[in-house]
């Protein structure tokens, strides 16, 4: 089945949208591959989480399109939506549920098992054995978090989409995370969406990265681009903030005692 899945996983076209009367994002265009994680980048209020709402459904359209591997998401949300694994909100899960009942809540609701994972022991990898039997609400924000990538990978989707998923986590578990989404990209049959402030993550492991400014796409790097960037003087972070227009020229001239 997962060689039939097309090499482009998600396509965001023109994509208009917002709360209320108030429009959030404009004329939005992305691009996600198989075998690519994407760092999608911006301030706070810039339209990432807003982005995201949209790409998984829980936001209507104001005029655009999203194709997650060929489906329309507005044509055919059901389909499209099994597509696509999303980890929610660590704040958004039931605390009233233990670990393994969110794990078997959100299997039933994708049709496949608690543990059908596209790689083996992840509860072991994230060091989740230990909390499977804990209520969520008695468990760390970390966990949560641990808690809420593992089901957003039950069902082994092609397209995995992690929102700010990295912060709360300690070092090593990063590391394990980020070694296991590197790990899945590069056997093909995956690609990841990466929303977060960590620059630095973005500038080591993500292949493109996209930053919203405003609800505007205002700046692509593309890989080459990225690699450019380790061997400027400021690096990414300094390529970010200069796309933002943020000069270090801004700074006052400290003056010694």
């Amino acid at each position: 089945m997962h060689d039939q899945w097309p090499r482009e996983l998600l396509r965001v076209e023109a994509l208009d949208t917002g709360y209320g009367p108030v429009q959030v994002l404009r004329s939005i265009d992305l691009r996600v591959a198989a075998g690519e994680i994407l760092g999608l980048l911006g301030a706070n209020g810039s339209g990432k989480s807003t982005l995201l709402r949209a790409i998984t459904g829980q936001l209507p359209l104001w005029a655009g399109k999203v194709m997650i591997t060929g489906i329309d998401l507005a044509a055919a949300p059901v389909r499209a939506k099994a597509k696509f694994g999303y980890a929610v909100d660590a704040a958004d899960l039931p605390p009233t549920l233990t670990g393994m009942q969110y794990l078997e809540l959100t299997a039933s609701i994708k049709g496949c098992g608690p543990t059908d994972w596209p790689a083996d022991g992840i509860l072991e990898l994230l060091s989740l054995s230990a909390y499977a039997n804990q209520l969520i609400g008695e468990c760390s924000f970390g966990t949560r978090v641990k808690f809420a990538i593992s089901a957003a990978l039950l069902g082994s989707p092609p397209l995995l989409i992690l929102d700010e998923s990295l912060n709360g986590l300690d070092p090593v578990a990063s590391w394990r995370v980020k070694r296991l989404l590197r790990d899945l990209t590069r056997s093909g049959q995956h690609g990841v969406i990466l929303s977060t402030h960590q620059l630095e993550t973005v500038a080591a492991l993500c292949d493109t990265a996209v930053l919203l400014s405003e609800g505007r796409n205002t700046q692509r790097w593309d890989r080459h681009e990225l690699e450019r960037t380790r061997s400027q003087e400021g690096g990414f972070e300094q390529a970010v903030m200069a796309a933002l227009g943020q000069e270090p020229t801004q700074f006052p001239r400290l003056v010694s005692g």
